[in-house]
């Protein structure tokens, strides 16, 4: 009898049930993953809005085994980003906030943006390494984060930017 054959009780191969708990698994989408360095430099040149979905169909389409947490820092990020333009815009409309103090209240979203963004990051290259280490094929992500710098400034130049903006990041 060839070892292939051979089942335990529950009907399945003992190949079958061996897995690297870091390994990914590809889908069918897999060959239009990119690095998780191209999402970390679309937040800086495009902003949150393009990044972090990015992040999440990233891992998904890998099949990163820490997608449930990735989700979770989309979803925490994007809360967090609504969390702190509320209060900004609260405190500058009750006049707790002077006019020349804004930029200084922003640099919280902005670091705020930055960590959760490195955390994704973080989260999903010792997936991909090893994807890529096993022969998956990733692409390039030059011309969405170029296409995304084109939409931020496109946006910033619009009169009705203002909270979108800032809440997109």
């Amino acid at each position: 009898m060839p070892v292939s054959t051979v089942t335990d009780p529950s009907g399945t191969r003992p190949r079958d049930r061996y897995r690297i708990e870091d390994e990914p698994r590809p889908g069918a989408l897999a060959r239009y993953a990119v690095q998780p360095l191209w999402p970390l430099l679309a937040v800086m040149f495009g902003g949150s809005w393009l990044a972090w979905p990015w992040f999440a169909w990233n891992g998904a389409v890998v099949g990163s085994p820490t997608l449930r947490r990735e989700i979770a820092w989309v979803v925490a990020g994007f809360a967090g980003r609504a969390i702190i333009v509320a209060g900004i815009l609260w405190a500058a409309t009750t006049g707790l906030l002077s006019r020349q103090a804004i930029p200084y209240a922003l640099l919280p979203l902005t670091l705020w943006t930055l960590a959760v963004s490195y955390i994704l990051h973080s989260l999903q290259s010792r997936s991909f390494q090893l994807y890529e280490h096993y022969g998956g094929t990733l692409r390039n992500g030059l011309m969405v984060v170029m296409g995304g710098y084109l939409i931020r400034r496109l946006l910033l130049q619009s009169a009705a930017a203002g909270v979108w903006t800032l809440l997109l990041g």
